[in-house]
């Protein structure tokens, strides 16, 4: 993608954003083969109501699972406009990843999956996690940055979760969301997407934590979200 031709587009996922949000997802599949399209879900509470944007505390991390029953996923408000930006992959290829939604267009997500070798949140620890500018990574010295702490890779979510540093040989996963009406919704995924391997490498831990394999991987089309700590007993940090 030339600089000409990514800034044409940055424009154009600019003017999405005010467009319906089927015209939204089109778009993106259109320009890239990194989108897909998974159910539409809602963002909720942990009341089971509409989240609010205005709850959501800047440079604190949020976790909710989608698109599928137990694929958790990081949800930030940076609190300020995140701009599109183009993400460029080992092989040469890019994709643009729309940056933030909401009313200050702020409001950020990706799946919590490391795409190293899949660390992800459970209900004991997190290795994964975001840090905010005024706690910076000891690793990384600097804020602002996801980190996975079981082998040191880290993203950055200002510029749709390339690698900084790390053996990552991936990005970050991006959940697409839209904000429709005053409501936050995730559509689908964009980037490289690993749940295959995370299915085939966590199947009895997950058809323990969810009763039943058939479960855990249920799609789904409603997502609560809460803090992190409300669901994680131990974060790791490093």
């Amino acid at each position: 993608m030339n600089r000409r031709t990514f800034i044409k587009t940055c424009g154009s996922v600019a003017t999405l954003s005010f467009l319906s949000p089927s015209f939204f997802s089109q778009s993106l599949k259109a320009q890239t083969n990194q989108f897909k399209k998974y159910k539409k879900a809602i963002l909720l509470d942990k009341h089971g109501n509409p989240l609010n944007p205005s709850s959501l505390e800047v440079g604190k991390q949020y976790i909710f699972f989608y698109p599928y029953r137990s694929t958790p996923a990081l949800l930030l408000n940076l609190g300020k406009e995140v701009k599109p930006s183009e993400v460029r992959l080992s092989d040469g290829s890019t994709y643009l990843w729309p940056g933030g939604v909401g009313p200050q267009k702020s409001i950020i997500a990706f799946c919590a999956i490391c795409p190293h070798q899949l660390s992800y949140p459970t209900p004991e620890y997190s290795f994964i996690n975001y840090y905010p500018h005024d706690k910076p990574s000891k690793a990384a010295k600097k804020g602002n940055v996801i980190q996975c702490c079981a082998h040191m890779s880290i993203f950055d979510p200002e510029r749709g979760g390339v690698v900084i540093d790390g053996p990552s040989e991936y990005p970050l996963l991006a959940i697409v969301l839209t904000y429709e009406e005053g409501k936050l919704y995730a559509v689908g995924t964009l980037g490289v997407e690993r749940f295959r391997d995370f299915f085939d490498a966590y199947r009895s831990d997950l058809k323990k934590m969810y009763k039943s394999f058939r479960k855990a991987k249920k799609k789904v089309d409603k997502a609560v979200v809460l803090e992190v700590e409300e669901y994680v007993k131990e974060i790791i940090y490093c």
